[in-house]
């Protein structure tokens, strides 16, 4: 990947997984805590790079969220990873808004252990942290900004009770 700047100045916003600067151009440019690579469903809270860009990628096949790449900044361990995605001034869906949304996709709730979650068997996808904070009102309707999306593993399903 490769080196990238970040805006100058401490970003607009920062929750638990990034650092957030506003753009010009509409877009929202985020960062991750330095080390960090977001969370994960399950027992390990933190995602490693690679489960990091899986999460990035599903999220993008599976809703057609415009979430780029654009590289890392920093070094060893104060690695950051560089992304955007346009910036929803929509409001936050309702849990009802979400649970329809998540529905019509063929994902089934699941109350677990670790969190609530959404899975869909036939391919393999668990969506979790499906929150009014993360999903919210776009132009084309509801737009899961920051949620985690993963392929579990058979043994992580069954820790959950899936």
């Amino acid at each position: 990947m490769n080196q990238v700047e970040l805006p100058a100045g401490f970003g607009q916003t920062r929750g638990s997984e990034h650092e957030v600067w506003f753009s010009k151009d509409g877009r929202a440019i985020k960062a991750t805590h330095p080390g960090e690579y977001g969370r994960l469903f399950g027992p390990d809270r933190f995602a490693t790079l690679e489960q990091y860009l899986e999460r990035i990628r599903l999220t993008v096949d599976l809703f057609g969220l415009d979430w780029r790449i654009h590289g890392i900044h920093g070094f060893e361990r104060n690695v950051r990873v560089v992304t955007s995605q346009p910036i929803f001034l929509g409001k936050p869906a309702t849990r009802q808004e979400i649970t329809e949304f998540m529905k019509k996709r063929r994902f089934v709730f699941h109350r677990t252990r670790f969190r609530d979650a959404w899975y869909r068997h036939e391919d393999n996808v668990l969506v979790a942290d499906a929150e009014p904070k993360n999903v919210v009102h776009g132009v084309e309707g509801l737009a899961p900004i920051d949620v985690i999306v993963c392929r579990p593993s058979a043994e992580l399903l069954k820790a959950a009770n899936i």
